[in-house]
C-alpha cells in the first residue's frame, strides 16, 4: 500500500507539470508576433480576422519580410486592411513597417496562381464577392481586369492606389 501513495503523488506531480509546460506554451504564442511565420511555411494565422490560412487557399494573400518571415491573410481585403493601417493591429514593429516587405503575394482571380501584388491590379466594389464578403479581386493582366469590369462592374486600382478608407469601406 506505501508504493501505491508514491506512484499516485508522482502522477499527480507529473500531471501538474505537464499542465504549466502546456499553459506556458499556448501563453508564449500569443504575443504579438502571433501572425508571424517563417517564410516557407504553408500554414498561419491571419492577423486580421485571426482565421487560420493555408498557402493553398485559392484567395489567401501573403506580405514577406526581409527577415524571411511572412504574414497570411486569408483574402485580399484582409491583406489591404493590414497594408493601409499595420499599426491597427497586433504585431511586432518590424511587421508595421513598409521598407522590411521584400514581396506581397495575391492569387490572380481568374487562373488562382501566385502573382506579385506590386504588379498587379485589383479591382474594387464589383458586384462579385470573395469568401469574406466584398473584397479587391487581383488580377495580374490589367487587360483581365478590364474585361471583368465590363462584366461586372468596379474599378480597377494598383496596389499603391489603395487607401485605407477604401479597405474599410469595402465590408460597411
Amino acid at each position: 500500500m506505501n508504493r501505491v501513495v508514491p506512484a499516485k503523488r508522482q502522477t499527480a506531480a507529473l500531471a501538474t507539470l505537464l499542465l504549466c509546460l502546456a499553459v506556458c506554451l499556448s501563453l508564449s504564442a500569443c504575443g504579438p508576433n502571433h501572425g508571424a511565420v517563417s517564410a516557407d511555411a504553408t500554414f498561419g494565422t491571419c492577423p486580421v480576422c485571426h482565421m487560420k490560412v493555408r498557402t493553398s487557399d485559392d484567395w489567401s494573400a501573403e506580405i514577406h519580410y526581409n527577415n524571411r518571415t511572412k504574414l497570411m491573410f486569408e483574402s485580399p481585403g484582409d491583406m489591404f486592411a493590414f497594408y493601409t493601417s499595420p499599426k491597427s493591429y497586433d504585431v511586432d514593429d518590424l511587421y508595421k513597417e513598409r521598407a522590411n516587405i521584400e514581396k506581397i503575394v495575391v492569387k490572380d482571380y481568374q487562373s488562382r496562381q501566385p502573382t506579385d501584388a506590386r504588379q498587379a491590379v485589383f479591382v474594387y466594389k464589383s458586384k462579385v464577392t470573395g469568401p469574406m464578403g466584398a473584397d479587391f479581386l487581383p488580377f495580374a493582366r490589367r487587360a483581365d481586369a478590364e474585361a471583368f469590369i465590363a462584366a461586372n462592374g468596379g474599378t480597377v486600382l494598383s496596389l499603391d492606389e489603395v487607401t485605407g478608407d477604401m479597405s474599410q469601406n469595402l465590408r460597411n
